[in-house]
């Protein structure tokens, strides 16, 4: 790692000229911030910049901006920015009432987030950024850290993301700020949940991050597995909590090509497929450490940790079906009615992110070699044609209709019969399901 480029800082100041140059016409000093920094330290040209105005009136800023590119808008009620999409890239302004870039760089949370290129294409790194990336570490700027609680959970978010370590001093920090972690907006602690989810190239970092400033008892299930012992045969690698870790790890190269509804599924799932066995953990008659009916149990204080993160409610369904089936597979080779019931609980999940946890599991228990349980009901799931949704049903209300059942109650009850039977593996076709119910009510009658 090393100051940015000069190639590096043209690409980043033509992409966005069309918005400094109305910044100009108004005097409007202004300087580069953020994500797109880091990012050219370590050789990427960013898809997203963001831009700092000195200037007191963020409506005022965003008439200028208005005039000549009416997509921008206002967006954010607690920190609000002018958001705007210009040919691939996306473009972030917000403004600030301090001039000196030295001053405004000690008001950011951490070195490297106040790194900065100003107007003439000049690299400015006042609190030592550079040198922290290069050392792998995250540090505070100054004692303005402890204005926004908050910057506890971007300490996570960030180390996920490069795999770094928080700083002795910024930990110290971050745990004073504990007490304000019930205080947050629900949208912005989201927001770095789900960056976690989606940028962390070492989840594990992140979380580690989380436990050395102190924050882990605010997520008193994922505290509970620490220290929650484990079976030395099955999991070397150690305690729950740790288990945990490296299932994150591992579901990160995993998911690397689904899109981003499903990788944080696959992640918060990841994170939380075994926050049952503190409460079902035990010694059985071997004397060996087991988990009876764990994967059940974590549904629970997956829901409650769903809502602590603020995580949107189109979550919670798949989520927590990846939980609840996780074990599924350690039950033997499977048969087709095994593989076509387990796609129909997953459901809104699939077989397909299934198998992507099963993996993670599997490849979260160094140094045992990656072991997938869910390898063969995923080849199965694929010659039955279910591996990325439950299956269709066969039969529908008109043809239950058409048999001669009322309208009413019945008519779910026959559907629901119906679709069992073909899980079942009863039929296989419409007309084959017809049949089957019209044989079945003549058996009735």
């Amino acid at each position: 790692m090393d100051a940015p480029t000069p190639a590096i800082i043209d690409i980043l100041m033509a992409r966005i000229r069309p918005i400094t140059i109305l910044l100009d016409a108004h005097q409007g000093a202004w300087r580069i911030v953020g994500g797109a920094v880091r990012d050219a330290v370590v050789g990427v040209i960013a898809q997203e910049i963001d831009i700092e105005v000195v200037h007191a009136n963020i409506t005022e800023v965003n008439a200028w901006i208005v005039r000549a590119f009416p997509q921008a808008k206002i967006v954010g009620q607690e920190k609000p920015i002018i958001r705007l999409r210009m040919d691939a890239v996306w473009i972030d302004v917000n403004v600030t009432d301090t001039v000196d870039l030295h001053t405004a760089a000690l008001v950011r949370d951490i070195s490297i987030n106040a790194m900065m290129i100003d107007a003439t294409g000049q690299f400015v790194d006042p609190c030592g950024g550079l040198a922290d990336m290069q050392a792998g570490v995250l540090r505070h700027c100054s004692e303005a850290f402890a204005d926004d609680p908050l910057r506890v959970l971007r300490l996570m978010r960030f180390a996920g993301q490069y795999g770094f370590v928080v700083a002795a001093d910024t930990a110290a920090q971050a745990q004073a700020l504990r007490p304000g972690a019930a205080h947050l907006t629900r949208e912005r602690v989201w927001l770095e949940w789900q960056q976690w989810a989606l940028r962390s190239h070492n989840p594990r970092a992140g979380l580690y991050a989380l436990q050395s400033c102190g924050w882990l008892d605010y997520y008193p299930m994922l505290a509970a597995t620490v220290g929650c012992v484990q079976d030395t045969t099955d999991h070397p690698e150690g305690d729950v909590w740790e288990h945990t870790l490296w299932v994150c790890n591992a579901v990160v190269g995993l998911s690397a090509d689904r899109d981003d509804e499903q990788r944080i599924i696959l992640m918060l799932a990841a994170l939380c497929h075994d926050l049952g066995k503190p409460a079902t953990t035990t010694h059985n008659a071997a004397g060996r450490i087991v988990s009876p009916g764990h994967a059940q149990v974590s549904v629970e204080p997956t829901r409650e940790f769903l809502a602590l993160i603020n995580a949107p409610e189109r979550y919670y369904a798949p989520v927590t079906a990846l939980v609840r089936e996780h074990m599924a597979g350690v039950s033997g080779l499977p048969s087709p009615r095994m593989v076509r019931r387990l796609a129909q609980r997953l459901s809104p999940a699939t077989i397909d992110l299934w198998g992507r946890i099963t993996g993670a599991d599997g490849g979260g228990r160094p140094p045992l070699p990656a072991v997938n349980t869910g390898a063969p009901f995923i080849a199965l799931a694929q010659s039955l044609g279910v591996l990325a949704g439950k299956p269709l049903a066969l039969v529908g209300g008109e043809d239950i209709m058409r048999l001669g059942v009322p309208q009413g109650p019945q008519i779910g009850e026959w559907l629901q019969r119906a679709y069992d039977a073909q899980l079942d593996g009863l039929f296989a076709t419409h007309e084959a399901g017809v049949a089957w119910v019209f044989a079945q009510r003549n058996a009735n009658e």
